[in-house]
């Protein structure tokens, strides 16, 4: 099986400028993208038509509430030859498939997952805070991926690895912070007004600047669909995860030196007022979390990118584990199962990123420096 290592695109300058760099570098890999939601989307019986149309309701939500993002967005989209609706796909997926599920549609089989983890200093052999995820989803995205290194205009330096057109996934800044997102669904989403698309609240936590902005900037945007977001700060070693959804926010900070996630609920206060509706989807989100804490915390006080790789490559559970992989799914409910596309491992405070594709079928590892040049 041939994996393709993602190719690092690096921008700055302004939103436009920025963006038709972007999609004048990964016009292909962009394509092949789309290529794909179009085929899975049609499979699940949503009209590519009427998901441009949701597309254009998302543009004119977020023009008005981070008009740089919908600039940049629009550069990426001439930059690589598409529509702008075609790149709000690839940035508003979640929220579009969420929208969708307010009409008789099938969106159950839509399985997204994710397990993440952040190692603070007292457990890792640097004595840095580490911040890792598997990202799970549909494994033909891993053709569409690459790493941006942008330079800031007026913004610190961000290094992210994303579905090419897409502003943000996980990443990290030169002053330390850095994000990963878990999907949540619960009852809320897709009734309240349109927020803005996860992929913006992301990257805008990153280029807010340090830590407090960030936490900040992630309270003042409205969401469209619930989602986990956790958030370290390799500066102060510190991190919290947030469970939101489109009118509430619960946050957690770690109970020890360690903290994981996956997609459920945790915060007391989130089980007890929402009604979770994601573990239906994967009820294997009840355990991936915390038996990745368990494989982090056994193993020692001597962590580093590669033995949390070695965590994050843990097969209990196959198909449905911390590690999931497209084979091996005979009887179950839901054919289109996902797989671990990517790990992706930060040490922040090193300003490093490692990425391995498709980990179920491939050991290799790219590494990638925001400070490189």
């Amino acid at each position: 099986m041939t994996v393709v290592q993602p190719r690092l695109i690096e921008i700055e300058g302004p939103p436009r400028e920025r963006g038709l760099s972007y999609g004048r570098q990964a016009d292909v890999q962009l394509r092949h993208g789309l290529g794909v939601y179009r085929e899975m989307l049609d499979r699940h019986g949503l009209d590519w038509d009427s998901v441009l149309a949701y597309a254009a309701e998302l543009r004119d939500a977020l023009a008005p509430q981070v008009p740089s993002a919908l600039e940049e967005l629009r550069g990426i989209a001439e930059g690589a030859g598409v529509r702008l609706e075609e790149v709000l796909v690839v940035n508003g997926r979640s929220e579009i498939i969420n929208l969708h599920a307010r009409r008789p549609k099938d969106t159950g089989a839509l399985d997204d997952g994710c397990t993440a983890a952040v190692v603070l200093p007292e457990l890792s052999a640097s004595g840095r805070l580490l911040h890792v995820q598997n990202w799970d989803w549909l494994p033909d995205c891993a053709e569409s991926t690459v790493v941006l290194r942008i330079l800031g205009h007026g913004h610190p330096d961000i290094l992210t690895y994303v579905e090419a057109g897409g502003l943000a996934r996980a990443g990290f800044n030169d002053r330390g912070v850095a994000i990963t997102g878990n999907n949540l669904a619960s009852a809320q989403d897709g009734t309240a007004p349109f927020g803005v698309p996860l992929s913006v609240i992301r990257r805008r936590v990153l280029e807010s600047g340090g830590y407090s902005q960030a936490l900040t900037e992630l309270y003042r945007l409205p969401r469209t669909v619930s989602n986990n977001m956790t958030i370290s700060c390799a500066q102060s070693g510190d991190c919290l995860n947030f469970e939101t959804t489109p009118d509430r926010i619960y946050w957690q900070a770690p109970e020890g030196p360690c903290l994981t996630h996956s997609n459920h609920f945790v915060t007391a206060a989130a089980r007890a007022r929402e009604t979770d509706i994601g573990i239906a989807r994967g009820a294997d989100t009840l355990f991936r979390d915390r038996r990745l804490r368990h494989l982090i915390e056994k193993a020692g006080r001597a962590h580093d990118l590669d033995t949390l790789a070695g965590a994050l490559d843990d097969r209990f559970g196959t198909p449905r584990g911390i590690v999931r992989t497209p084979q091996g799914n005979e009887g179950e409910t839901n054919p289109y199962l996902s797989a671990t596309v990517a790990m992706v491992l930060m040490d922040a405070g090193a300003g490093e990123m490692r990425v391995r594709q498709l980990p179920y079928a491939s050991q290799e590892t790219t590494s990638y420096r925001l400070g490189d040049r």
